[in-house]
């Protein structure tokens, strides 16, 4: 990772994290990744902590590569992974499940809503709420002049307050909880910039619309 966190991810199976493209697309091969799983501050060796190297990567095929739908991808671990208190994996959100209501986002972006980014050394978290697409869409439209969003992707809020993902937080798991049982949802793909701009949503991979995508990739 060029010995330093650039993007996030989350463990599928001891073998396979499923992260954004445009993070696997950021390195020239996986021979520069590596994945530190049971992570709590990134500016300290843990106890805790497994760190193993990448053999292979995916990319979804319809990724056209910066901003945009499909930013979904693969990295298949060189050494499984060891579960434990720390690590574990996490269920996928059921197929063409369309997600409402509350969730929760985790990362080590930044916290930062100016232009300059402000990386924290330990996980944070935040409760995010749903945005319906149509909303996401004419939020980023009304902001930027166009907008990306696409059926595949899911949006959050509060479009008021400053809460937001933010660089650094890319890859990372959108979290619902289904009874007890916590599922991805989403995965951090793009935002606005300054973070938390009033009337901009955070924009991720909705991981209900790639069960298949997934499912074939790591089989194979």
């Amino acid at each position: 990772m060029y010995s330093q966190h650039f993007c996030a991810g989350s463990v599928l199976n001891e073998n396979w994290i499923i992260t954004a493209a445009h993070c696997v697309q950021a390195v020239p091969s996986v021979n520069y990744l590596s994945v530190k799983a049971g992570k709590h501050n990134i500016e300290k060796t843990e106890s805790t902590e497994q760190t193993v190297k990448v053999s292979k990567s995916y990319v979804h095929s319809s990724y056209g590569g910066g901003v945009g739908p499909y930013d979904i991808g693969l990295l298949k671990l060189s050494t499984p992974l060891k579960f434990n208190n720390e690590v574990q994996p996490i269920k996928l959100a059921a197929p063409e499940s369309d997600p409402s209501g509350e969730a929760w986002l985790c990362g080590w972006g930044s916290i930062s809503s100016s232009h300059f980014p402000e990386m924290p050394s330990k996980l944070q978290h935040v409760q995010m709420e749903i945005v319906d697409r149509q909303t996401c869409h004419e939020s980023v439209e009304r902001l930027t002049g166009s907008s990306p969003v696409h059926e595949t992707n899911v949006c959050t809020g509060p479009l008021y307050d400053q809460i937001s993902a933010c660089s650094g937080d890319s890859g990372g798991p959108l979290i619902a909880y289904e009874g007890q049982q916590p599922e991805l949802i989403g995965i951090v793909s793009w935002g606005i910039i300054p973070c938390g701009s009033a009337g901009a949503p955070s924009v991720y991979t909705r991981v209900s619309k790639f069960n298949s995508w997934v499912q074939e990739k790591i089989s194979s």
